[in-house]
Parts: structure tokens; sequence; C-alpha cells
């Protein structure tokens, strides 16, 4: 950063790197001003602070948690952009705002949705327990997508070809923005449940609830999730309905799915899943799997 530049909003100059009491006090009128214009300006300037020195906009983190559900996606973008520089050098700042970072994870935009997620990754690692409160809430995001790309509605309508190809680009462009963000959302839920499993426990059942959705990587992480809960509340994850789950993932078609189900089966302790582990056993292709399995089996038999 220059020492010429100066930030979008007027009053402001941000070529020191820092903000003395009077350009502060311009940004925060502006940051809530009824005018979309002002706004845009005022989370500008945070944005491109923040890439010099986070903590400079760490006074303004309320506000631009404000903004996250602004009517105008570019306001909301930028004040996610400054807020995903806080999380990434002072993840404890937004940790108790957990909640307002949904209105970006949920939003429409998958630009904005993976740019939640990134400040869920953030926090999660530093406060795995103030991401788990809101398992269900992620669980929710992630039920029934899957990973496959299908083509935009009205693509094949358009006639100029070059158009059709613009249009197709973009359509995968932002379809790996939603495999990019599915895959750290399924890490979330992991981190939260190893992290902080008894307050993920309070929500294994919308865990559970992943078991059947398409992505396999998010059906593992989920998996992983229920053991690390039921490593340490097996009675939360049973009265959940576990049990019937996990060993249903023991038909999966994928080996991983099967692997982790078979872990987490031994987390949860039930001495049911002897049977159908010793049977995965007998039909198991991969020979570390079905040993696994076997182990498994015995450990619960002793139990």
């Amino acid at each position: 950063m220059t020492d010429e530049e100066s930030a979008p909003l007027e009053g402001v100059d941000i070529g020191s790197g820092s903000l003395d009491d009077d350009e502060r006090e311009r940004v925060r009128e502006a940051l809530t001003s009824e005018t979309n214009i002002r706004r845009n300006e005022a989370v500008q300037t945070l944005s491109r602070l923040s890439k010099e020195d986070p903590d400079e906009i760490r006074p303004f983190v309320d506000d631009l948690l404000a903004l996250l559900d602004d009517e105008r996606t570019t306001i909301a973008q930028q004040a996610g952009t400054a807020l995903l520089a806080v999380a990434r050098e002072r993840p404890e700042a937004l940790a108790d705002d957990v909640s307002s970072v949904f209105a970006l994870v949920e939003h429409d935009a998958n630009s904005l949705e993976l740019l939640g997620t990134q400040i869920l990754v953030q926090v999660v690692l530093e406060r795995p327990e103030a991401v788990a409160s809101h398992l269900d809430r992620i669980a929710a995001v992630l039920k029934g997508r899957s990973p496959a790309y299908e083509r935009g509605e009205g693509i094949d309508m358009v006639d100029d070809e070059e158009a059709r190809q613009t249009m197709l680009e973009h359509d995968k462009q932002e379809h790996q923005l939603l495999i990019q963000s599915q895959g750290r959302l399924a890490n979330v839920i992991t981190a939260a449940a190893e992290g902080a499993p008894e307050a993920a426990a309070e929500h294994v059942d919308a865990v559970i609830g992943l078991f059947d959705t398409p992505d396999v990587t998010v059906v593992g992480a989920a998996v992983d999730a229920v053991g690390e809960i039921a490593r340490a509340d097996p009675e939360a994850a049973a009265g959940a309905g576990a049990y019937d789950a996990l060993v249903a993932c023991l038909n999966h078609d994928r080996e991983i799915v099967r692997a982790r189900a078979v872990r987490a089966l031994g987390h949860l302790g039930d001495d049911r899943a002897v049977g159908p582990l010793e049977d995965l056993a007998r039909v198991e292709d991969d020979e570390d799997l079905a040993d696994l399995a076997a182990e498994t089996a015995a450990f619960l038999d002793e139990q």
C-alpha cells in the first residue's frame, strides 16, 4: 500500500495502514448509513485496510457482522472479506457472533456461502464449541446436496453460441464454488465434533440426517462426527438412532464410508454391532477394512 493511496470513503486515508480517531468515526457513520453507496464505500475501506492489518478493523467487527445480511450482495461480500481477515488472525473475536456469519453460509450466492464457510473454518479451529452449537444449520445447508454438476436451466435455450459458452463457463465456476464450500463445511462438522463433542451431541440427529446425502465427502465427515460424539456421549448418540444409521453405512458403496462407520460403531460400544461387523469382515474385499471390522467386532464382543 502506497502512502498516497486513499480509501474509497471521502476524508479517510488508508495509506499509512491505520486510521486516526476522526477517520474511524467517519467510517462508523458510513457503515450505518441508509445510503447504499456510503455503506459500500465504508466496507471497501475496511476490506482494503484488512489486507494490511486486520487488527485495525477489529473495532468495527460488530458493524461488519451486521452488514453480512445487507440487501446489496457487494456490501455483504466486502464485509465478509474484511471479517475473514480478522478470523485468520483473531478467530476468537468472532466466536461469540458465529450466528451472524450464517447470513453468508445460508446465502443463495455460492461465493458468499464459501466466504462464510471460510470464516467458520477459522473459528472452529480455535473455538469449536462456538460452531458446534450451530451444527443443525450447517446440516440444513448440506442436506441432499450432490457433488455432480448439472447444467443450469436456460443455457441451452440461448441461440448465440458465444453467449451460451460464456454462460456455461460461469455456471461451471459457480458449481466449483459450491463444491469448495461443501468440502469445507464437511470438515467444519468433523472439527466441531472432535473439539466440542458435548455441544455437538445436542445436534447429533441433524448430523445423522446427512448419512443419505449424495456427496460422499459430507457423508464421511458426518459419520466421523457421530463417532466423536459417541466416544464422548454414547447415550446421546444411541438416543438419536446412531446404531441403525451406522450399521446401514456398513453397506455403503464407498469403502471410505464403510471404514468410518466401523470406527464409529467401535466408539458407540453397542454389542449388537458384532454380527453386522463380522458379516462385513467376511465379504469385504479390502483386507485392511475386513481386519478392522473383525477387530472391532471382537472388541465389542468382549465388552
